[in-house]
């Protein structure tokens, strides 16, 4: 279909839909079309986008995040900063944000990675970084791995497996919370389910250069890289720059102080 086709189509579909009075329009502007007008560029006919329709789709955006409530409370205003380690948590994950949409080259766009103990105001931080992305009209997709990472396990096929991953490969930014979270040990303990999703996830988000926002109890380089260097050597060489570490220490467990985290 060429694209004046298209254009005669569109604009059939936007007449049909048309209110019968102006008093009845959400927008003056493109009569609730949510198309501007027409143009060319480079031999094309392109409809440039309303304000209402760029509006709407941000909205859409957040409600297919997961975080649609959490974005409107966890923010970096709100994020309490009367520690040193938690200073130096938000001025690394503002920077992030810097360098994410400012950075040199836009071949390697950096990845986050914050480990801390329980309460220590991981999720709050990153969930503040996603907020910022969602402002920028970037998606993201939330996965709790916890309970994402079960489904996989019991997915019914490869096929279903491969599809479902690829459900988090694909995603422009992808935010994952408490990676490999797990009762508490002294050391992480995997099961090769665990390393084989974790792998197929990161590694595909590697490859294809797709920002990643990573939250987890463990710290990266003390215990992940030692147990499977193959995938965190990855995350390390994305995530060196942006990289929080959080002491394990119950004196960082801000829920046990009274704190909301």
């Amino acid at each position: 279909m060429d694209m004046g086709e298209l254009e005669k189509q569109i604009l059939a579909r936007v007449n049909q839909s048309m209110p019968s009075s102006k008093t009845e329009y959400q927008c003056s502007k493109c009569l609730d079309s949510g198309w501007l007008d027409f143009y060319d560029e480079d031999g094309n006919r392109f409809a440039k986008k309303c304000e209402c329709r760029l509006a709407r789709e941000a909205e859409e955006r957040l409600q297919a995040s997961g975080l649609a409530e959490a974005v409107a409370v966890q923010t970096f205003e709100a994020f309490r900063t009367d520690t040193p380690i938690r200073e130096h948590t938000k001025r690394v994950a503002q920077q992030y944000i810097v360098d994410l949409f400012d950075g040199e080259d836009p071949q390697r766009r950096p990845w986050l990675y914050v480990g801390g103990n329980p309460g220590s105001g991981k999720t709050h931080i990153c969930t503040a970084v996603c907020g910022e992305i969602l402002k920028h009209n970037i998606g993201v997709r939330y996965m709790q791995w916890l309970e994402e990472s079960k489904k996989l396990k019991y997915a019914n096929s490869d096929e279903s497996f491969t599809d479902a991953v690829n459900d988090y490969i694909n995603p422009s930014v992808l935010y994952i919370d408490d990676l490999f979270k797990q009762k508490y040990t002294a050391r992480p303990v995997f099961t090769e389910a665990d390393i084989k999703i974790a792998f197929m996830i990161l590694n595909g988000r590697y490859l294809q250069n797709k920002p990643t926002i990573i939250s987890s109890e463990w710290d990266l380089v003390d215990h992940l890289l030692d147990a499977d260097e193959g995938i965190f050597s990855r995350v390390y060489e994305r995530c060196k720059y942006h990289m929080i570490s959080i002491p394990r220490d119950l004196e960082n467990n801000y829920r046990l102080a009274g704190e909301h985290q």
